[in-house]
């Protein structure tokens, strides 16, 4: 007779958040963590972790720690005797590691989102400086070209003070060599040079101006160039949490599994999000043929062992 199909676990939009049932099932006792992981390397949980995003694992495991909960709960002592190698505290520590994951998630994007909010800022503020630099710039040269005169001796160091606006370091420099060429014009008090530095209304504030412009500028480059500070989540801290969470999933689905082998009532726990990762063999009706020399309908060596549903001892690979 063939084997009944089981069924699917539930998927009712209804099924209790994470935190619902860490509240169902209470806080897990200290060490159990540390038994489960005893000769996992941080090595191989990382590697294990890295195979895949964080969020498919929690799309699992909400869907499926919500069907394990809601079958132990409504199982008779016959469900649950075939449901040996699963545990409310193994679920609550499933659970409560998930929820471990989903807070180191949120941090990480969050600090992901703030850095690039961050960046952003800083360079709009560089170029609000560079563009009122060089518009400084520009007058500056006018104005000192006309406290200059028209020789070309003075006309030349006018030009040379101004320099490039290549970078925002070269434009902070021509500021200030414009500044100091104003200082000199200042410090003489009469002849021409003096009547032409009124004249074009050249005086100390306007030399403090083209200082401190050049100052503000060279900070906003700095802060620009600046390395935001480290986030506090990595995405080594992600993938051990991953590997942590895919070694709880993998032993809750495989007990599921077996309890289903003898008794379909019980729900598989089937991965989606994750599926990738989960090596199934499809279950082979092998048996031998009739040969000539045996009874029609007698097998020769009997039924051969039927693969497992998860291949190997360290599925998820």
């Amino acid at each position: 007779m063939a084997k009944p199909i089981s069924p699917p676990e539930e998927t009712d939009d209804n099924d209790p958040t994470l935190e619902s049932l860490a509240d169902r099932l209470g806080k897990p006792e200290p060490g159990l963590l540390e038994a489960l992981l005893d000769g996992t390397s941080e090595a191989q949980l990382v590697e294990r972790g890295r195979q895949i995003a964080s969020s498919r694992v929690l799309t699992d495991m909400r869907r499926l720690y919500a069907t394990a909960h809601a079958c132990w709960s409504g199982a008779s002592k016959d469900k649950r005797e075939r449901l040996r190698g699963f545990s409310p505290e193994l679920l609550a520590l499933a659970v409560e590691q998930a929820l471990a994951l989903e807070r180191l998630l949120d941090a990480h994007e969050s600090a992901g989102q703030k850095k690039d909010a961050t960046r952003a800022a800083r360079d709009a503020a560089l170029r609000e400086r560079l563009s009122r630099a060089l518009l400084l710039r520009g007058q500056a040269y006018e104005v000192l070209r006309g406290v200059a005169g028209a020789g070309k001796e003075a006309r030349q160091q006018v030009a040379q003070a101004v320099g490039t606006a290549e970078d925002p370091a070269a434009l902070a420099r021509g500021l200030t060599q414009l500044a100091a060429l104003g200082k000199r014009y200042l410090a003489q008090k009469k002849g021409p040079l003096a009547v032409r530095a009124k004249l074009m209304r050249l005086d100390q504030d306007y030399v403090e101006r083209l200082e401190e412009t050049a100052e503000e500028l060279t900070q906003a480059a700095k802060t620009a160039a600046a390395r935001p500070a480290g986030q506090r989540v990595t995405s080594g801290d992600l993938d051990r949490a991953d590997g942590i969470n895919l070694i709880l999933l993998e032993q809750i689905v495989r007990v599921f599994e077996r309890a289903n082998e003898q008794d379909p009532t019980i729900p598989r726990l089937v991965p989606i999000a994750t599926r990738r990762l989960f090596s199934r063999s499809s279950r082979k009706k092998a048996t031998e043929a009739p040969s000539g020399d045996t009874p029609s309908g007698s097998a020769t060596g009997g039924t051969p062992p039927e693969e497992d549903p998860l291949e190997g001892d360290d599925a998820p690979v």
